[in-house]
């Protein structure tokens, strides 16, 4: 018997419905980059294969840009559909 959580999640892994997708990201958010990660930034807007990241401010935002690839293979563990991360 498959869980119903494991089923919902299949489904948001081949959804396009972005505000699904997007709540599940936001959801995980803080599970795939860390307690301190997740309280400096927000998920802004999914568009085009492109995550926006509101940052509290610019030195965050300098700092996840050393860190960007290793932040989008956690994104890509939950998703395939994220090919670029623009930190705001």
């Amino acid at each position: 018997m498959i869980k119903l959580s494991q089923s919902i999640e299949k489904l948001l892994k081949k959804t396009k419905y972005i505000p699904l997708f997007m709540g599940n990201l936001e959801n995980k958010w803080e599970k795939m980059v860390g307690e301190k990660i997740a309280t400096a930034t927000k998920i802004i807007k999914i568009e085009q294969e492109t995550i926006y990241i509101k940052c509290k401010n610019p030195t965050w935002k300098n700092e996840l840009q050393y860190q960007k690839k290793e932040i989008l293979k956690k994104i890509n563990k939950t998703t395939t559909k994220i090919k670029k991360i623009i930190f705001i």
